[in-house]
Order: C-alpha cells, then sequence, then structure tokens
C-alpha cells in the first residue's frame, strides 16, 4: 500500500517547526517545485512567477507573522529560496486561472445518532500525487494537527485536537482577477489551527479575496458552514437535511459561476447519494460514496481524463470519536488508513 510521508512538527516556534518540516518533506518539496516550473513554464519564466509570488510576503506577513515565519523556517530547512516556498503556498491564485474541475466536499452532522462526518475527494493533476505529505502538528501550548498538504504548503485539509475541521475546494467566478491577497493556505493555515468554530469562521469571514473558493468548516459540536467565497464577500451555506454538499459550484447565487460547467453537478450527485441513505451513514457507507463513478471520468471518484486530473487523496473526518480517515489516490482502488492526533 502506498502511504503519503508524515511530517512531524513539534518545535516550539513557528519557524523552528517550518525548518523540521523543510528538512522532513525536502525531496517532496524538490519534486512540488519541479512539478510547479513545468505547469508555469506553459505561458511564464519561472523568474516571472517567484517575483510575482514574492508580493505575497507583506500581506501574509500582516495576516498571520506566525504563517510568514513558518514558511521562512521550510525554505531553509529544504534549502529552497522563500519565493519558491511562497509560489507553492500561493499556486492556487497564481493558477486558479488555468481553471479545473477540483474537489468534492460534503458533510453529514446528525447529532441525535451521534453521526458526525465531513469530508472530501480531492482532484488535482495526477503528477501532484508525487508531492503529498501527512502534517502532524504538536505545539507546546497543547494544540495538535493533522493535515494533509502538497508538500511546502502550510495545509490543504485537516483537523485538530480543538474539535475543528476544514476541506476546502476550488470556485471559479466573473469577478476574480489577478492580484496580491491573503493566500488560501495561509488562511486554511490559521483556521487550522483555531480553537473554537467561531474563531474559525471568524477568520474566513471579510477576507480580502482576488479569487473565488469554497471554504467547508466544522465542529466536533456538530456544527458546519460552507463558505462560498468570492472577491468582495462570501455567502454561508447551512446543512439542510444534515446535509453540506459540494461539487465546484456557487450554489446561493448560480450567476457567479463564471462558466456553465459542462461536467456533471457532483454537489447534487453526493446530495442525493446521501439523502439515498435514509440517514444510515456511517464510517463504511461514506466511503462507499466516495468511491462513485457516476459520470466517469469527472465523478465523485474521478479518474485522469486527457488534462490529467484524478482523484489524488479522499478523507474522511469522524467528528464523533475524533478519527481521521485518509486514502492516498482513489478510494475505488486503494484504502483508507486510520489516523489519530
Amino acid at each position: 500500500m502506498q502511504r503519503m510521508p508524515i511530517i512531524t512538527m513539534d518545535a516550539a516556534t513557528p519557524y523552528e517547526r517550518g525548518v523540521q518540516y523543510g528538512e522532513q518533506a525536502k525531496e517532496q518539496i524538490d519534486i512540488a517545485l519541479s512539478y510547479y516550473k513545468r505547469k508555469f513554464s506553459k505561458k511564464f519564466r519561472w523568474k516571472e512567477i517567484v517575483d510575482f509570488a514574492e508580493r505575497f510576503d507583506d500581506v501574509t506577513q500582516k495576516f498571520s507573522a506566525d504563517a510568514m515565519n513558518e514558511i521562512r523556517g521550510i525554505a531553509d530547512g529544504s534549502g529552497h529560496d522563500v519565493r519558491e516556498i511562497m509560489t507553492i503556498n500561493a499556486r492556487y491564485e497564481l493558477s486558479q486561472f488555468d481553471w479545473q474541475h477540483e474537489c468534492t466536499t460534503g458533510v453529514f452532522i446528525d447529532n441525535k445518532e451521534h453521526n458526525k462526518f465531513i469530508f472530501k475527494n480531492c482532484d488535482l493533476a495526477k503528477e501532484v500525487k508525487n508531492h503529498l505529505v501527512i502534517l502532524h502538528i504538536i505545539r507546546p501550548d497543547g494544540l495538535r494537527a493533522l493535515g494533509v498538504a502538497e508538500a511546502g504548503q502550510l495545509v490543504r485539509d485537516g483537523f485538530n485536537n480543538f474539535g475543528i475541521a476544514l476541506v476546502n475546494s476550488a470556485l471559479r467566478s466573473g469577478m476574480d482577477y489577478s492580484g496580491i491577497a491573503v493566500p488560501g493556505t495561509v488562511i486554511r493555515k490559521k483556521i487550522w489551527e483555531s480553537k473554537s468554530f467561531a474563531e474559525a469562521c471568524n477568520i474566513q469571514r471579510n477576507c480580502f479575496r482576488t479569487v473565488s473558493t469554497n471554504m467547508l468548516i466544522a465542529s466536533t459540536e456538530g456544527i458546519a458552514v460552507d463558505f462560498e467565497c468570492y472577491p468582495g464577500g462570501e455567502d454561508e451555506v447551512l446543512p439542510k437535511n444534515k446535509i453540506i454538499a459540494t461539487g465546484n459550484r456557487f450554489t446561493i447565487k448560480p450567476s457567479r459561476n463564471r462558466a456553465i460547467d459542462p461536467a456533471i453537478d457532483r454537489g447534487i450527485q453526493l446530495r442525493n447519494l446521501l439523502e439515498n441513505q435514509d440517514n444510515n451513514i456511517n464510517l463504511e457507507v461514506l466511503m462507499n460514496i466516495l468511491k462513485n463513478h457516476e459520470g466517469y471520468p469527472e465523478s465523485i471518484c474521478r479518474h485522469a481524463d486527457e488534462i490529467g486530473h484524478t482523484t489524488v487523496y479522499s478523507i474522511i473526518i469522524n467528528l464523533t470519536d475524533c478519527k481521521v480517515y485518509i486514502c492516498f489516490g482513489n478510494p475505488c482502488s486503494n484504502a483508507y488508513e486510520e489516523y489519530v492526533l
């Protein structure tokens, strides 16, 4: 069974934890940077990209000095330029205009039956599998957190011992533009380390953005909200019939969608699959739903098409027993592994 390497960070300061990250994930960060050099070379010289990425430093520093210090540590630990590590962290802001249909996310909250889950199939270019890592943070102040990221990124999806979980996915609106704002990975990092649901949501609210994104946040308290974010604001989606289901589309105001998506609406499909279970949702049921191939290859369990996008990992967070289940690659052909904080 293939596994993602686990990167453990337990040093006292953000910079030192970044150094630990960079040293342990140096091989994967090298691979990630080679991938992005190839990706961006279709339109830009690498120097243009890293020079532009450097412009994200100041907004990151103002938003979270800890995040900026960790990025500096990752750079020093891996032997790379800070601008290159920022490129990996701002990859969505830099590459979002090369639009792909990335990820299916969902929540099922049944407090009466004590079934509470947040989950995601992450769909990215198939080459991204080569540089994925699991991050495990153990901070001196008592915070413990587990998440998945592209090597060098602060986090993509994760869960912490204060009961806060987040998963994200891509959106595209007609308001998106090329500019400088706090990178999504930096916002997610701060949410990932939040100590309450209210704190996590307040971090997400009213952020200045240049591109759209979807952020789904849930808590072990049995509450959840999905933020459909765009430049200028965000719409909040609460569970309906215990479910939130998303698939790269604005749902509160569909007119925000930049273009008609010809692919299957995986958000509607996911909701239908969940509702068809008559509330009998458990870990095994979710694992099977995340293997679904309706609309293949652009299905919930996505397989490489001519562009090369595929499900590179699947994650299920059981908010009742505080366990994380991660599958490396397509869940239809790979097993989930259990992780605890």
